[in-house]
């Protein structure tokens, strides 16, 4: 009984004793400190970068990296209230390397993604401008890095560019200009793989040209590296050479028939002739109305530093070409745009010119002026508003009404019979097919000619 009762009393202190450690450990375990979390933090941070000076990205640089870091900067945010000044200026340059480090990891994934070992674009409707924004972003706060891989960045935006320019020679009538502008831009990718995937697609939109036009265009593709162009221009030289020698026999034969015969054709070979100088000249005398190139000098909003400043780039190119705006740059030029507070491009710009900013419709929206080809004869540059690469657009609702999410701005400088020439603040100079051109115009027709 007596031990019993020691051996209750032995179970009874050992709990209590169990009870007393319980809660002394519990005690002993303090809410983590606002300054150690933002310590842990900066380690991770840290970890996200291969340098000290934050410039190249880890090797092993992941999205459950990126997660994690953001998970704990969330933890610190809800304490940011403990933090000391110095402690909050720590903060906001973690806060600065996670969003840098979210940028390479994008622009990396994007560029592994869609080139891989082939250094051929895999998703033909890839919307680029997300890509440029980060890479703009990068040159600026990370330029080391942006160096190593600018190449690759200009590898892809010409690659989007030239499968643009393909799809937009395909659609529609065919036109040399816009064969040409098109095989130009395939060349430039200078990637062997690519040339021989695309060269060939031009073969399509060849086969509409007439004949002469054909060959022509043949020997082009053959140059530029299309083997079946070549066979194609092989075959057309041999034909027209044995045309032009049963055309030299027949007219040998039909002179020797009869002089008086040949006499009389003489004149009529004369008018002919001159019946065609006379056209020929007039052609020639036409062509000012039918074609004509301003010259409006390129701007690149990304080299400002401004992935979403083309409506101020466009309206500076024209300005500058008509001698107005001398003294502003495109960096100056874009501190005087109008700023709309509550997002609403009739009002002004919403969000801002130097980064994207979601849920926010980055444009401002001009009166249509119309008919906007006739400014152009007239000497005047028109900014149009056009989707980018003039691909589909892609609309979304707005408080403010519906916009564009792929919406662009470019400078129309010149027009030739079937073609419209751009100044694109994004992609350069070049010609654009007028189907292609009006059906990307037509979605807002929105444009403004510079006088």
């Amino acid at each position: 009984m007596k031990t019993t009762i020691k051996a209750g009393g032995a179970i009874i202190l050992s709990g209590l004793l169990l009870a007393g450690c319980g809660g002394q450990a519990k005690a002993s375990q303090t809410k983590p400190s606002s300054a150690s979390q933002l310590t842990l933090m900066t380690k991770q941070i840290k970890n996200l970068y291969a340098d000290s000076k934050y410039e190249m990205p880890a090797k092993g640089l992941s999205k459950s990296m990126l997660t994690k870091a953001d998970n704990q900067k969330a933890k610190v945010y809800k304490l940011r209230g403990d933090l000391s000044k110095a402690q909050k200026k720590i903060f906001r340059v973690n806060q600065e390397q996670l969003i840098a480090a979210k940028r390479i990891f994008s622009v990396q994934s994007v560029l592994n993604t869609q080139l891989g070992k082939d250094q051929i674009l895999k998703d033909e409707g890839l919307e680029v401008q997300k890509l440029n924004t980060d890479f703009a972003y990068l040159q600026k706060h990370k330029a080391k890095f942006a160096e190593t891989i600018k190449d690759k960045v200009n590898l892809l935006n010409s690659e989007v560019k030239a499968v643009a320019l393909v799809k937009s020679t395909l659609s529609g009538d065919s036109v040399q200009d816009k064969i040409d502008q098109a095989r130009d831009a395939i060349n430039a990718v200078n990637v062997k793989a690519f040339k021989d995937k695309y060269l060939p697609q031009l073969d399509e939109a060849i086969k509409k040209l007439p004949k002469d036009q054909q060959a022509e265009q043949a020997k082009k593709q053959a140059a530029a590296g299309d083997p079946q162009q070549a066979a194609v221009a092989k075959a057309a030289a041999a034909s027209s050479s044995r045309a032009q020698a049963a055309a030299s026999s027949q007219t040998v034969t039909q002179a020797a028939a009869t002089r008086s015969t040949a006499s009389t054709s003489a004149p009529q070979n004369q008018n002919s002739n001159n019946n065609g100088g006379a056209a020929s000249n007039s052609n020639a005398a036409a062509q000012p109305s039918s074609s004509k190139v301003l010259g409006v000098q390129f701007i690149s909003q990304e080299a400002a530093g401004a992935p979403m400043g083309c409506e101020a780039a466009s309206a500076l190119e024209a300005l500058h070409y008509k001698g107005r705006a001398a003294g502003h740059n495109l960096a100056t030029f874009l501190k005087t745009m109008p700023i709309a507070a509550n997002g609403n491009p009739y009002q002004g710009f919403g969000g801002t010119p130097y980064a994207v900013v979601n849920g926010v419709y980055q444009s401002i929206f001009p009166s249509a002026f119309t008919p906007w080809v006739s400014q152009v004869a007239a000497g005047n540059p028109v900014v149009a508003w056009v989707t980018l690469n003039y691909q589909v657009p892609q609309w979304r609702h707005y408080d403010w009404g519906n916009g564009i999410d792929n919406a662009h701005v470019v400078t129309v400088d010149g027009y030739n019979t079937g073609s419209m020439h751009i100044v694109d603040p994004e992609n350069g100079t070049y010609w654009i097919s007028k189907s292609a051109f009006n059906a990307a115009y037509s979605y807002t027709k929105f444009a403004v000619a510079i006088q």
